[in-house]
């Protein structure tokens, strides 16, 4: 059984590097406890298309607008509004700037990062432990918080290097253990110290 999605590829591939159309929320009708038997008179969807590499943001938006108005009765006014298009990327792993990526995560997090292609935003943000992104509740883990720091000024260290045709720096303030007692000031109870 295939499952949802579009034929001829998996479901891991459907979820993160082919075409997408996501509904974000749906408002309509009543909104109250208990039911009511109505029919809305207006209702509104949130929509997100994920584009992939070759698609144009501009044609996909008509073409969204044209099966819009094919599936819209005479009766019933439609109104699209985009609040954002933006062209798709696919960067190209051999690049100098990711291959200053790669040491620059490998110094500051300790690890090689692993490419995976994927679509969205900000696909890291599905690994970091416990910070729940894009959630009401969401926070940064703050040993995250100092290794991007760290991996920050790595990477422009490497860059910089790249550019002016040296080698990056063997220890720039990223090699240093980031926490607040290199120099950082905590605010607590109400007075600042430095811990």
């Amino acid at each position: 059984m295939e499952g949802w999605g579009e034929c001829g590829y998996t479901l891991y591939e459907r979820t993160t590097i082919r075409p997408a159309l996501t509904v974000n929320g749906l408002i309509g009708g009543y909104q109250g406890p208990g039911n009511k038997s109505i029919i809305p008179a207006c209702a509104v969807a949130k929509l997100n298309f994920r584009l992939v590499p070759d698609q144009d943001p501009l044609e996909i938006e008509q073409l969204w607008r044209q099966h819009v108005a094919r599936l819209t009765p005479p009766t019933v006014r439609t109104t699209l509004r985009t609040h954002l298009a933006a062209r798709p990327a696919f960067i190209d792993r051999s690049h100098p700037a990711l291959r200053a990526a790669v040491v620059a995560y490998r110094q500051g997090f300790g690890t090689t990062p692993v490419f995976v292609r994927s679509g969205g935003t900000i696909p890291v943000v599905n690994t970091l432990p416990d910070d729940r992104m894009h959630a009401p509740n969401k926070k940064v883990h703050l040993p995250n918080f100092y290794r991007g720091i760290a991996t920050c000024i790595w990477f422009f260290a490497t860059v910089g290097a790249h550019h002016w045709g040296t080698r990056p720096p063997t220890t720039p303030l990223a090699r240093q253990r980031l926490t607040p007692t290199a120099g950082m000031s905590v605010r607590r109870g109400g007075s600042n110290r430095d811990h």
